[in-house]
C-alpha cells in the first residue's frame, strides 16, 4: 500500500495561481469589448451602427460616421452588397455575400493569379485566420487607383452555402499601425442570429 504525501504549502500555491489565472481570464473577457471601443475612438471612428443581412439572418457593425449605400447586382452570385466610405479617413470598401458553391481557397487562388497576370496589385498575400472561431481568409495587397496608392484588407468568411466578404481599402497617406486591428475588430462584429 502506498502512502501519498501532500505538501500543503505547494498545494496552496497551486490553488492561488490557478485562481489568479481564472480571475485574469475573466477580467480579459470583460475588458475585450471596452478595448475595441477604445480602438475605434482613438482612430476617430466613433460608435458602431448595426446592419442586418435579412436573407442570411446575419448582422455586422460599421462605424456610424461612415456613409453606406446598399446596391443590387443582376444575377444571383452577389446577393448582398453594402458600400461604405469614411468622411475623411481615406477608408472605403464594402460588405458582400457571395452565393458561390466552389472552394473559397480556389476562388482566392484564382483571384491572385488574375491580379498578378494583369499587374493590378502588388504584394498579394492570402492568410488563413480565425474570425469568431470560424475558418476564414485575409487577403492583403497594395494597389494604385485614381492616382492614389491603397492598401487592401479583404476578409472572406465561409458561412453555410455562401461566403461573406469584408473589403477595406485605405489610402497610403492615411494608414497607421492600428488600422489592421480595427478592420479585424469590425469583421468580428459579424454574428449569425
Amino acid at each position: 500500500m502506498q502512502v501519498l504525501i501532500i505538501d500543503r504549502k505547494k498545494l496552496g500555491v497551486i490553488f492561488v495561481v490557478m485562481g489568479l489565472m481564472i480571475f485574469i481570464f475573466c477580467i480579459g473577457i470583460k475588458l475585450d469589448g471596452r478595448i475595441r471601443a477604445t480602438a475605434f475612438i482613438q482612430n476617430n471612428l466613433g460608435e458602431l451602427k448595426e446592419y442586418k443581412i435579412e436573407e442570411y439572418n446575419t448582422t455586422y457593425k460599421l462605424p456610424s460616421k461612415w456613409e453606406t449605400n446598399i446596391e443590387s447586382f443582376p444575377g444571383n452570385e452577389i446577393t448582398y452588397h453594402n458600400n461604405f466610405k469614411s468622411e475623411n479617413d481615406g477608408i472605403n470598401g464594402f460588405v458582400q455575400v457571395w452565393n458561390y458553391r466552389g472552394s473559397l481557397k480556389e476562388f482566392l487562388d484564382m483571384s491572385k493569379k488574375n491580379s498578378e497576370r494583369e499587374n493590378k496589385v502588388k504584394n498579394f498575400n492570402i492568410y488563413n485566420i480565425l474570425i469568431n472561431n470560424k475558418d476564414a481568409y485575409l487577403v492583403k495587397y497594395k494597389m494604385n487607383a485614381h492616382g492614389n496608392v491603397f492598401y487592401a484588407y479583404e476578409y472572406f468568411i465561409k458561412q453555410d452555402n455562401v461566403f461573406i466578404r469584408f473589403a477595406f481599402y485605405i489610402r497610403e497617406d492615411k494608414t497607421n499601425a492600428n488600422m489592421p486591428s480595427v478592420f479585424k475588430a469590425i469583421v468580428e462584429t459579424m454574428k449569425k442570429q
